[in-house]
């Protein structure tokens, strides 16, 4: 039986979230929004994205419309693979790691669109976070079950120099025992799984949905076919 996904359906909407997340620590708006409940005047030196890197684990359509963006503001675009000789058809690769430790170490925000499958459970967990370079931004927006959310949680409140912007989670909606809640909002962006909700949204769907149809009425191959072999 051939099934379809919805791969690239939303895949504008989540490198807005992305880039959204990006600029909402870079530009330290949680601190601009505590400077204006308290009425303070605070001339900090504003950073730039130009220059930075992106790195990014997994690099399907998501990852790709992400990158991008990103390379709009000038950042560079690193890409973790397996096998180095393979390059996406949208040639944003500025670089292609095949250590996981390295592009880490290396990258100021670090995007994981991975899929949810067994081999990709917890990927993100107390090694990884201890692996990213001080002041990194941690952006999550594949499927929950790829981070460790307590060691996220125990890397940022045991003093680590993280942030992280989340709008997946292993378990949904994100239980209120969760420790996520508890960390500091300036480290901490939660959203509820609603980078996609677009107004738009069904229609987007829908759109991928008919155009699958047609063309498995019409015998050909599906537009986007799920690898069952893969998962996803």
């Amino acid at each position: 039986i051939p099934l379809s996904n919805g791969r690239g359906a939303f895949s504008e909407s989540l490198a807005e979230y992305v880039m959204a997340s990006a600029l909402h620590f870079n530009k330290q708006i949680p601190r601009c929004q505590s400077n204006l409940a308290e009425k303070r005047w605070d001339r900090f030196t504003m950073a730039t994205l130009r220059g930075r890197k992106m790195g990014f684990v997994g690099f399907g359509d998501i990852a790709q419309c992400s990158a991008g963006l990103a390379r709009a503001f000038g950042l560079e675009i690193g890409v973790l693979r397996r096998d180095p000789s393979k390059r996406s058809e949208s040639g944003l690769e500025d670089r292609v790691y095949t250590s996981k430790d390295e592009l880490l170490a290396e990258s100021d925000f670090v995007v994981c669109t991975l899929p949810g499958t067994p081999a990709t459970r917890h990927y993100f967990s107390s090694a990884e976070f201890a692996s990213m370079k001080p002041g990194a931004v941690f952006i999550s927006c594949g499927r929950g079950v790829c981070v460790d959310e307590s060691a996220l949680a125990a890397a940022i409140s045991g003093g680590q120099d993280l942030f992280a912007a989340l709008d997946v989670f292993e378990q949904e909606p994100l239980p209120a025992d969760s420790p996520l809640w508890s960390l500091p909002s300036e480290r901490l962006l939660i959203t509820a799984h609603n980078a996609d909700l677009t107004e738009d949204y069904f229609e987007l769907g829908w759109k991928l949905f008919t155009r699958n149809m047609d063309r498995f009425r019409a015998g050909k191959a599906l537009a986007t076919p799920v690898d069952i072999d893969a998962g996803y």
